[in-house]
């Protein structure tokens, strides 16, 4: 009987230590492809979603662990921390918030695969409308 629950208890510490390593996986990971983002220059399209007009050209930055847009840096926006997580089959997410301290936010979540970046940007003026675009790298 003793002897049985010596095995079990080993079971268990083996099964929680698998558990706790592969926890710890995503986030060196995170870790390692925002260490990656740093230095890069993304030329992406910003398009209304569900609007009409023209997609308006932007460049996304990523330095020192902050996300850099273009426009939103000349229309008053802060440059913004990224957090950066992990996805299914590897898909690099990151999100970060902006404000402009005037009371306007800017809201994004971009994925990041196969060399391209994709996202939503929702932008929240001080009245609370709401805009919603989308973005993709060229």
């Amino acid at each position: 009987m003793k002897k049985n629950i010596i095995v079990l208890v080993m079971a268990l510490g083996m099964v929680f230590a698998q558990i706790a390593f592969s926890a710890e996986i995503p986030a060196d990971l995170a870790a390692a492809k925002k260490a990656e983002l740093n230095n890069t220059e993304w030329a992406v399209q910003v398009a209304l979603i569900g609007g009409k007009g023209r997609a308006e050209a932007d460049v996304i930055s990523f330095v020192e662990g902050k996300m850099i847009s273009k426009n939103m840096r000349n229309a008053g926006f802060n440059d913004a921390e990224i957090n950066v997580r992990i996805g299914e089959e590897g898909l690099v997410i990151w999100e970060t918030m902006q404000a402009d301290g005037k009371g306007d936010f800017a809201f994004w979540r971009g994925d990041i695969e196969n060399g391209k970046m994709k996202g939503v940007l929702t932008k929240e003026d001080k009245r609370g409308a709401i805009s919603n675009f989308s973005f993709a790298s060229k």
